[in-house]
């Protein structure tokens, strides 16, 4: 995964990342707002789904990334698809069937590398950018809250 990261977000090479894995992308306006996305296997093919009403940029962003973590975890998925809702994807580590904390934690990694965090953070502290660390990386605060405290 690491030569996805760039200077910035990684959410600006999630196009990159799904053409060289061969993952088809596709937003999907659902009347089920408590859908979020969906990976889906097939013997040839790879399909991210992802509800295209989701009007919050970092909760697309988180859903995405969670959906990749399915597929570079290899989690094992039922009738070879896994469909998330606002439950199974929460950015603060309290979801509790494994696999989806699984991928809640690759997507925090993904789009928040730990290195980006702390320069992002201490360059506010320092006053150099007064612009604050959710705008620069495009997720939400609560994240940032978790991502700091992980371990």
């Amino acid at each position: 995964m690491a030569k996805y990261v760039k200077r910035g977000g990684v959410f600006k090479v999630f196009q990159n990342i799904m053409e060289s894995e061969c993952i088809k992308y596709k937003e999907i306006n659902s009347v089920n707002s408590n859908f979020l996305g969906a990976l889906i296997k097939n013997k040839t093919q790879s399909y991210i789904f992802v509800n295209g009403s989701i009007d919050n940029i970092g909760r697309k962003h988180f859903t995405i990334a969670h959906e990749l973590g399915h597929y570079f975890l290899s989690h094992e998925l039922h009738d070879n698809a896994g469909f998330c809702t606002n439950s199974d994807i929460v950015e603060e580590g309290h979801q509790k069937n494994p696999i989806e904390r699984e991928a809640n934690y690759f997507a925090s990694c993904l789009l928040m590398p730990e290195e980006k965090v702390k320069n992002a953070f201490f360059a506010l502290l320092s006053n150099s950018t007064r612009g604050r660390i959710k705008d620069f990386l495009l997720v939400k605060k609560r994240l940032i809250i978790w991502c700091l405290a992980r371990d």
